[in-house]
């Protein structure tokens, strides 16, 4: 694969090649931190942060978007829209986990238009992280600092350069197509990427997984998840900060005579996210969809697509307003 260094003060003619693809997203500073942001010929992109508060599945996975629209009596399907677009600057745990989706959406037996759509259109740049954030654990659910699942390109910040690396045809072909932009790599350059991945690993939060699924089942007692689930306020911020949960549910809105029927994300920390017509709800305490939530993620997971549904982002330990920490959940079940 192609592999090129792009020195930085060339990188807003970069951004203007991204542009020339079509919509172009990148990390961006704002006043409430940098943010996976649109990006114009103007933009400067950030390369020192943490991580987006926000994952990038949400551009291919909206939070709320319409499927169907009824129109008196009659009924149309809401059109597939595709627009060609770079997202630049996923952290290789957020491009891991487009990775974990595709399996859901892009299923041999099923695929999704509307997500199978903008990912067909979507070039994917991840970028390597260079200082952990307080909760990360990436190495320990099968990625790390380095990481090239589900991007289409690698790149890797330095000092004065960022180093490119395709990942899949459509990343080769952007540099291909760029060529003009990039310069070989140094030997140097070459050597720092490496040294890079292995000091940020050596810092990473310590936390086993592999056990987590046979563990699992044995961990039946509900007293065990009552307890683990105690100051849950149910609100859902774990799941919609998730890049990997990918729950829906339908909702028809009607407003005159028109109506649509919306997909909307869904959360099974929500008391009515398994609640029946007849009122009756299987999960009815915080304990049981507490369960469901880690069950899914480390043993109906890797059951159904040989991994579990992880990345080690964090997002879920920073942003828990009740502080509950997935790792501290799974070094109980291990226990």
């Amino acid at each position: 694969m192609v592999s090129v260094a792009l020195d930085k003060k060339n990188l807003k003619k970069f951004v203007g090649a991204m542009l020339k693809q079509g919509k172009a997203l990148g990390p961006v500073a704002t006043e409430n931190g940098t943010v996976l942001g649109e990006l114009t010929a103007k933009s400067d992109i950030v390369l020192d942060y943490g991580n987006f508060k926000l994952p990038p599945k949400r551009e291919f996975f909206p939070q709320c978007e319409v499927i169907t629209r009824f129109d008196g009596t009659k009924v149309s399907e809401e059109p597939v829209r595709g627009q060609a677009s770079v997202i630049f600057g996923v952290r290789p745990c957020d491009a891991q986990a487009l990775a974990y989706l595709d399996k859901v959406f892009s299923d041999e037996t099923y695929t999704d238009p509307y997500y199978q759509t903008r990912r067909d259109g979507a070039l994917v740049i991840s970028l390597a992280c260079s200082e952990p954030g307080e909760a990360c654990f990436c190495t320990a659910t099968g990625g790390g600092p380095g990481a090239t699942t589900g991007a289409d390109i690698a790149a890797f910040s330095q000092s004065a350069s960022v180093l490119l690396e395709a990942v899949s045809k459509k990343g080769e072909s952007f540099l291909k197509k760029n060529t003009g932009l990039f310069r070989e790599p140094t030997k140097k350059e070459l050597q720092n990427k490496k040294t890079q991945g292995s000091e940020y690993a050596k810092r990473l939060s310590r936390v086993d997984v592999s056990g987590a699924p046979k563990a699992l089942e044995k961990r039946n007692d509900s007293r065990f998840w009552d307890e683990i689930a105690e100051t849950c306020l149910s609100c859902g911020a774990c799941t919609f900060l998730c890049p990997t949960c990918h729950c829906f549910d339908l909702y028809e809105e009607k407003r005159g005579s028109a109506s649509a029927r919306i997909r909307l994300h869904d959360a099974c920390t929500f008391p009515s996210f398994t609640r029946e017509a007849s009122g009756h709800n299987p999960r009815a305490g915080k304990g049981d969809r507490m369960r469901q939530r880690v069950m899914h993620k480390f043993s109906y997971a890797p059951e159904n697509f040989g991994t579990v549904f992880c990345v080690g982002c964090g997002r879920c330990v920073v942003h828990c307003p009740s502080n509950i920490d997935i790792r501290e959940t799974i070094a109980k079940v291990n226990s």
